[in-house]
Parts: structure tokens; C-alpha cells; sequence
């Protein structure tokens, strides 16, 4: 098999991983479009497969042209940083293939990578912030998520982080979830939050232990969001 073909049997292995994953959506998609969207800065994401992923994600302009073998990146807040991309990742510039060497200085990239790995696929453009395809969205926010924090900067800086897991307590205004990697992690839930319960508004107290959640807060603040699945 030639290397082309191996790229396209990973990339179709991840589309269909990613498949089942789009259907739970432990967030709505106008969420996950916001969290993705273009005013996002960077965010790491851990998904549980059958190992734990710790996706790292970043988007910003081009610093200089590459090297070939990383990106120089200026994002949103000022922060300066340097993705390395694998030797065959994969480069869209406003949609269509291309290469490294092409991309100018200025042009708005969106990168992402697992942990210390380079990256396999970069996403350009001149003209606005480049989407990530759906099978990435897909696959962060679908039901192997397991933690998520997101630094977006709309009129003001948030830091969103979000958990999702199986309720195992519901307490005074806490819940006790147990996330996919086994971890146990209470979340402070402010009394006004924002519930939905199978894509419907609910209350805090329709909430019930085995039920399937996710939790969205800025900072250290109590979550503002909850998003539960069951019955």
C-alpha cells in the first residue's frame, strides 16, 4: 500500500470511531461550533479510547513561513507558540490540499495533535479562520470525551472546562461524576445554572445518579451549564 493510501485507512479509521461519537454529542453542536469556532485560542482535550488521547488543539496566524517541520503560531491573546507537524501530515489552504512550504506569513491556521506527537493534518486560510472538519468535532466532543479546557476569547478571556461522566451522586447543589478514564471529580453547580436533560430545559433537581453528564464552567466558577442524558 502506498503511503497515501495508509494516510486515507487512518483517516477513515478516525472518521468511523468518530461516527458513534457524533450521535451521543454530550453537547448540543451550537456549543461545540462556539468551543471550536473561531474565537477559539487552544484547548486540550482528553478522549477515551482504547487508550486515554490528550488532544491538543491551537489556532492563530502565522509567524513566519515553515520550516517544513513545525509552525510558528501568533494566537488570539498575544501568546506565541510552535506546533510541530509530522513529515506527512496532511495540509488543506482554504480547502484544498497543499504543503507546508506554501503557507505565507499572516495565514490563519488551526492545528491539533495528541500530547507530545506532531501534528497530522493542518487546516489554513487567507481569508477567514479555518473550520476543523466535522469527524474532529466529532470525535472531541463526542461520547469518549472525558475533560476538556478551553481558553476563547470573545469580549472578555474564558477558560471553559468541561467534564462529562456518569452521575454517581447528586448532592446540594454538587455533582459527583465518574468520567470515562474512572476518574471521580466533584463539580460545584451554580444554583442558576443552564439545564438540559435529553435536549429538553430541566431543573437541577430532575437530575438522578446513573444518568450520563456534562458540565461546562468558566474558570474556577461553579458550572453554568449541565447537559444530561437518561432517564
Amino acid at each position: 500500500m502506498t503511503k497515501r493510501g495508509v494516510i486515507f485507512v487512518v483517516l477513515a479509521c478516525v472518521a468511523a470511531l468518530a461516527a458513534p461519537a457524533l450521535g451521543a454529542r454530550p453537547v448540543p453542536a451550537s456549543v461545540s461550533a462556539y468551543l471550536l469556532g473561531p474565537k477559539l485560542i487552544r484547548a486540550e482535550i482528553v478522549v477515551k479510547g482504547s487508550t486515554v488521547h490528550d488532544y491538543r488543539l491551537d489556532r492563530g496566524k502565522l509567524i513566519k513561513r515553515s520550516n517544513g517541520r513545525s509552525l510558528n503560531l501568533l494566537e488570539r491573546d498575544g501568546t506565541k507558540t510552535s506546533v510541530q507537524v509530522a513529515p506527512g501530515a496532511r495540509v488543506f489552504l482554504n480547502g484544498a490540499l497543499s504543503t507546508l512550504k506554501r503557507l505565507r506569513a499572516g495565514t490563519q491556521i488551526a492545528v491539533s495533535h495528541d500530547g507530545d506527537l506532531p501534528a497530522n493534518a493542518v487546516f489554513a486560510s487567507t481569508k477567514q479562520a479555518p473550520k476543523w472538519p466535522q469527524s474532529v468535532v466529532a470525535l472531541m466532543f463526542g461520547n469518549r470525551l472525558v475533560r476538556a479546557e478551553i481558553a476563547l476569547q470573545d469580549t472578555v478571556l474564558h477558560d471553559y472546562r468541561l467534564d462529562h461522566g456518569r452521575i454517581k451522586q447528586v448532592g446540594v447543589f454538587t455533582l459527583l461524576l465518574r468520567e470515562p478514564d474512572g476518574t471521580d471529580v466533584t463539580i460545584d453547580i451554580s444554583p442558576g445554572a443552564r439545564v438540559k436533560m435529553n435536549g429538553k430545559s430541566a431543573s437541577f433537581v430532575q437530575l438522578r445518579k446513573g444518568m450520563m453528564a456534562t458540565t461546562m464552567r468558566d474558570g474556577d466558577k461553579p458550572a453554568d451549564q449541565v447537559f444530561a442524558t437518561g432517564g
